[in-house]
């Protein structure tokens, strides 16, 4: 009741005041008060025997008369004479009454701070507080380093008011960026493109950050990994699986022997695993099952030629969610239609006689090469498994929203997670706030996360930075990235939507499939290309960001990280069509055409082909 709108501006409020603190000084209730002349206030009271003056603690106090009893039996106050029998009854407990009205109205304060108030010795103090704390009226801990780093007291719903008031004035600190200003952030959160990341440590740490989320197998080292870690090789991520580091998991098959495949480190493995699709076994399957044993039976791993299997069968369980491999390279077989190769690639030991017939070589399909065991079990405890996926995807997507994390298909959606999410704010792990313009509300974050967002929000106002490239006048720009359209780093289709197009009635929608890429520069979509780049989808960008879009696309075609792309649509219309184009829409796609033709894509009868 210091603040200006909350002091006592008659008598009565003054009888109030005493109420609700309990004991004041005459000092104290003048600071609380608006008058100048506090005496016909309190002699008025007196009089009518509402309070009354006691001393304890080296102290005069005026106390409210149903307080008397409390004080006499908590620090042995006096009773003034004539005071009526109803308010000197003994209670329960009058010390814990006192110290918790104490607590409760004020902030956090040491037990030197209580003892002093009323009188008492430390260990007194400290005695009736640890029974308040016990009952889980007051919280102990350090809240302000005020006390020399002893233990503070606070009101448990005081605590609850500061953190709440708190995190509000945080959240009204930080104002939105655009979305344009998110999706540049984002794949350098990722480490896309900035060579931070390299070597084994380096890929498992990229791992850690994707762990559990479902990659098209086609795209993952190509695309995913070798634009993270910037030294990427093969070897680096079967070296991490076969010691054990990392686990990989299929989650789904796709048309042309592709498929989606999640990595996971090793010991967070079962939080991130998805539960194994619900498939009908042939009878070779059982077998294998039998032999491997479900997730979480942990019977050893086997050669393929110890198991009895077909590679059929073999690879329904993987794509099912059920066995993995201590090696990527039978994946890698996989999409290429590797041919069989012979198991045994060293010498051969000399025959030891002629009457020993030579046995026939036996060789094995490079698609089930190495050894195959069953999965681990998925994480049975949901609220061991939401805690840990809410601060996975936060530190996945930097910014989580709750389109973020429907994308991720997670079981009992955004709603579980809310609830974890809003715990954690309460305990100081994360923020919650406006972080991102158009996103809702309930967006989380780290703190240092939102100081390293706010970097990309440069000169928010410019039209460069407008979050709809349609709007945008050509300018000069070469921050440009191609990504497969399913990877993480690409904010489109899961935390932002796709943008509009000028020209939507082609029939063809962006999606986050297989195959496709998407080029953004500057944080802007500026094109999204189907598997193969058959069909190409433009979204208003200007001259030089399509140029910068096509000058990094024929990069990952020249570093060998695309086979090549043949371009036989732009905007629902031919490609050749497109480069004898002269105005309006037609025009925007002769700039498209204009632009991959200046990187070397060439005029074939299908289409633009870059090899």
């Amino acid at each position: 009741h210091l603040a200006e709108d909350r002091r006592a501006r008659d008598a009565e409020g003054v009888a109030d005041l005493l109420r609700l603190l309990g004991p004041l000084t005459e000092a104290e209730i003048a600071a609380r008060s608006t008058a100048t002349d506090l005496g016909p206030w309190l002699d008025g009271l007196h009089a009518s025997r509402r309070i009354l003056p006691v001393s304890y603690a080296g102290q005069q106090w005026w106390v409210a008369i149903e307080d008397i009893g409390r004080l006499r039996d908590a620090v042995g106050a006096a009773v003034p004479p004539g005071v009526p029998a109803a308010f000197t009854e003994t209670s329960a407990d009058p010390l814990g009454e006192l110290l918790a009205r104490y607590a409760r109205t004020r902030g956090p304060f040491g037990t030197a701070d209580a003892a002093a108030r009323f009188g008492l010795g430390l260990r007194v103090a400290d005695d009736a507080l640890s029974r308040l704390s016990l009952a889980h009226r007051l919280v102990r801990g350090e809240f302000t380093g005020a006390d020399g780093g002893n233990a503070q007291w606070c009101d448990a719903e005081v605590l609850r008011i500061l953190r709440r008031r708190s995190l509000a004035a945080l959240r009204a600190q930080v104002e939105p960026v655009s979305a344009a200003a998110y999706a540049r952030f984002l794949p350098a959160w990722q480490q896309v493109g900035t060579g931070t990341a390299a070597g084994v440590d380096g890929l498992f740490g990229v791992i850690e950050q994707l762990a559990g989320t479902p990659i098209p197998a086609s795209a993952v080292e190509q695309l995913v990994l070798a634009s993270r870690v910037r030294d990427y090789q093969p070897a680096m991520l079967d070296e991490l699986l076969a010691a054990g580091d990392v686990i990989w998991s299929g989650v789904g098959a796709l048309p042309g022997n592709d498929g989606w495949v999640a990595f996971h480190p090793a010991e967070t493995a079962a939080c991130t695993l998805a539960a194994p699709a619900e498939i009908e076994f042939t009878d070779t399957q059982r077998a294998i099952l039998e032999v491997l044993g479900q997730p979480g039976e942990g019977r050893g791993a086997f050669f393929y030629r110890q198991l009895p299997a077909d590679t059929a069968g073999l690879w329904g369980l993987v794509w099912a969610g059920l066995i993995t491999g201590d090696t990527f390279a039978p994946v890698r077989a996989l999409l290429t239609g590797g041919r069989r190769a012979p198991a045994h690639r060293q010498r051969r030991a000399p025959r030891l006689a002629r009457t020993f017939a030579p046995t026939a070589s036996r060789s094995v399909d490079p698609k089930v090469g190495g050894r195959w065991a069953a999965l681990p079990a998925a994480e049975p405890d949901s609220t061991v498994r939401a805690h840990f996926t809410a601060e996975l995807l936060m530190n996945r997507y930097g910014v989580l929203t709750r389109n973020a994390a429907t994308a991720e298909g997670l079981p009992g959606g955004f709603a579980t997670l809310y609830k974890v999410l809003t715990a954690l704010e309460e305990a100081g792990r994360c923020q919650r706030g406006y972080f991102v313009e158009s996103l809702g509300g309930a967006q989380f974050a780290v703190s240092a996360t939102v100081d390293r967002l706010r970097g990309y929000a440069d000169a928010l106002d410019s039209p460069q930075h407008s979050p709809r490239p349609s709007a945008r006048p050509q300018q000069s720009v070469t921050d440009a990235l191609v990504l497969a359209a399913a990877d993480p780093a690409n904010p489109y289709g899961t935390t932002l939507p796709w943008p509009a197009r000028p020209d939507a009635d082609t029939g063809h929608r962006p999606g986050r499939k297989a195959g496709a890429l998407v080029a953004l520069v500057d944080g802007a979509l500026v094109w999204y290309l189907e598997r193969g780049g058959r069909s190409l989808l433009t979204f208003g960008a200007g001259d030089d960001a399509q140029r910068a879009a096509a000058a990094a696309l024929a990069d990952l075609v020249s570093a060998r990280r695309l086979a090549g792309v043949l371009v036989e649509k732009i905007d629902g219309t031919g490609a050749l069509e497109a480069t004898t184009a002269e105005s309006g829409t037609d025009g925007n796609r002769r700039v498209t055409a204009d632009a991959l033709q200046a990187l070397g894509f060439a005029r074939t009868p299908r289409g633009l082909r870059l090899r």
